[in-house]
């Protein structure tokens, strides 16, 4: 139910060399104004075509894009083997979090602990509902239900995903991509949606897309193989530089002839020329991943999760590496899910009432318990496990975007954040302070890496998507959501 249209990257362009046909300049006398800035078969040679002969302005001006990730689990984490137990640069890692603690990823791993999420705190109603919407809103939900276990809703705003997405994107490209791990398998409702376009309401709901199958077809239908890639760019290149050298003898032939006012313009025009002809050679060739292979069953299954997963991040890094979109969203799941994690993530199954998520959060309790008895302690560890696993996914993504090398040097990972959100801060209490906010990368320096920040329950979470707006270059976003949750920017975790 995504608002976006496809908005796949092409390579290669209509080859401008059709246009050359013949010459047409003055055969005498002073050339007209016009002839000036036309070349060969009078093709008006103004900025946006000399533009057009090369890569994106991106590329030329040796900047990356920033990026953004924002990846969901379900049902909280267990705070006191989440927070970390030191602030500052050298804060220790906890067991959740450890498998983040790699010489790669370490230095990238910010912790913004202490944040509230103020608007569901004061929003009553079912607690993985009211979380659910307005965990990416920042506002209370609309559409309101009541049932026997709480209130209901949808989302009441456009998501920050969204409206980021809406500032970040160039021309033609897709703005965003939502992606899913069995996140439609369950609930056809709002426990499966955290995106919402402008306006929010069940109508504005984007689901994540649960099938790669799919995802690939929007990413990269269109998007040559590796060879076929290379290739094509190459004679494309070997077109352009044809069309600027032809339109370069052109202007030479008619310098001299010129006023002084012309003849500073044709100066610039050949300026341009020379600093577009330096340009244009092969970089980086959009990678085209290979296409997922799943039947329809096979991504009901529960113990397809990792597998469904792993083809979902690798969709993800290779899209960003193509710069088809810049924002992206994955979901593990949906509220409260039900997911069964007994076949690969290690805790003691055997000795538990409840091994399906939701109901293993219930036979726990939260971590300002003092007393835990030995069954909530079970809970309590296998739940870790489960995080634990999560953030080993976080790491894969990371590394993925790692692989990828940008035109400047750099690697996708160095240009990206990855956000780690839940609907609550722990399953048991449904309480909506401290929520285990996790980034993992900082946006070329955009954001601060390799720090906990404790806010201790002082800032809101529409502060921090302020933040990282800002970040991502739309400096002019001071507010989001509820603006009477908004402080401003988070500048302890800004670059």
């Amino acid at each position: 139910m995504s608002r976006h249209e496809d908005g796949i990257v092409r390579t290669g362009a209509p080859d401008p060399a059709v246009a050359l046909r013949s010459r047409r300049f003055r055969p005498r006398g002073k050339p007209g104004r016009r002839a000036v800035l036309r070349g060969a078969g009078g093709l008006l040679l103004g900025l946006p075509f000399l533009e057009s002969l090369v890569k994106p302005t991106r590329a030329a001006e040796g900047t990356p894009p920033k990026r953004l990730i924002i990846m969901y689990s379900s049902n909280g984490t267990v705070l006191k083997n989440w927070r970390p137990t030191t602030t500052g640069a050298g804060f220790a890692v906890p067991p959740i979090l450890a498998p983040l603690d790699t010489p790669l990823l370490r230095p990238k791993l910010t912790v913004p602990s202490g944040l509230r999420m103020a608007c569901a705190q004061d929003t009553p109603g079912n607690g993985h509902a009211v979380g659910m919407t307005s965990m990416l809103t920042g506002r209370a939900f609309t559409e309101v239900v009541p049932t026997e276990f709480g209130d209901v809703g949808w989302g009441a705003g456009i998501s920050i995903d969204q409206l980021i997405a809406s500032r970040v994107a160039d021309p033609g490209q897709l703005p965003s991509i939502e992606l899913g791990i069995q996140s439609q398998k369950d609930y056809g409702n709002f426990y499966s949606y955290m995106s919402y376009g402008e306006g929010g309401g069940s109508t504005n709901a984007i689901a994540s897309d649960d099938d790669p199958r799919n995802a690939f077809q929007r990413l990269f239908a269109n998007v040559p193989d590796d060879e076929a890639a290379k290739a094509e760019l190459q004679a494309a290149i070997d077109r352009r530089k044809s069309v600027l050298d032809f339109v370069q003898g052109d202007f030479a032939s008619i310098q001299g002839r010129l006023g002084k006012d012309d003849q500073a313009r044709l100066d610039k025009h050949l300026e341009l020329l020379r600093e577009l002809e330096d340009r244009l050679a092969v970089g980086a060739v959009c990678g085209k991943p290979p296409e997922p292979v799943f039947t329809d069953s096979e991504l009901l299954q529960n113990d397809n999760l990792p597998a469904i997963g792993k083809a979902q991040m690798d969709l993800l890094a290779a899209a960003f590496a193509c710069d088809i979109t810049r924002v992206g969203t994955l979901q593990w799941a949906t509220a409260q899910a039900g997911t069964v994690f007994n076949s690969f993530v290690d805790a003691p199954w055997d000795q538990l009432a409840d091994d399906y998520h939701h109901g293993l959060s219930h036979l726990s309790v939260g971590s300002d318990e003092p007393s835990p008895d030995p069954t909530q302690q079970l809970a309590q560890s296998a739940l870790s496990s489960i995080n634990a696993w999560f953030s080993s996914q976080m790491a894969y993504l990371a590394e993925r975007l790692a692989e990828y090398q940008e035109e400047d040097g750099t690697t996708v990972l160095d240009n990206t954040a990855i956000l780690w959100v839940s609907e609550i801060s722990e399953g048991p209490t449904h309480r909506f302070d401290h929520m285990p906010f996790v980034l993992l990368g900082d946006m070329g320096g955009a954001l601060q890496g390799g720090v906990h920040v404790d806010f201790e329950n002082n800032r809101t979470h529409n502060d921090l998507f302020v933040t990282l707006a800002q970040a991502m270059g739309a400096v002019d976003v001071t507010t989001f959501g509820a603006s009477e949750y908004v402080t401003g920017p988070l500048t302890e975790i800004l670059g």
